[in-house]
């Protein structure tokens, strides 16, 4: 019996998404923001929602 295609479309064959590169990708977006005018204090108290808008804002 063969393997059908929906067998091979389950999720375990994907990659899966690690927060180590997600720490960085949030690190990578604060500097961005640093060298665009943000203090480091007001970054502190933005989520990561709100600093993915501020990067479509300002275009960083």
């Amino acid at each position: 019996m063969r393997i059908r295609r929906a067998m091979r479309k389950k999720p375990l064959r994907r990659p899966v998404k690690k927060p180590r590169l997600k720490r960085r990708r949030i690190l990578e977006q604060k500097k961005r923001l640093v060298e665009v005018g943000y203090t480091e204090e007001k970054l502190v108290h933005m989520n990561t929602k709100a600093i993915r808008d501020a990067i479509r804002k300002t275009g960083a």
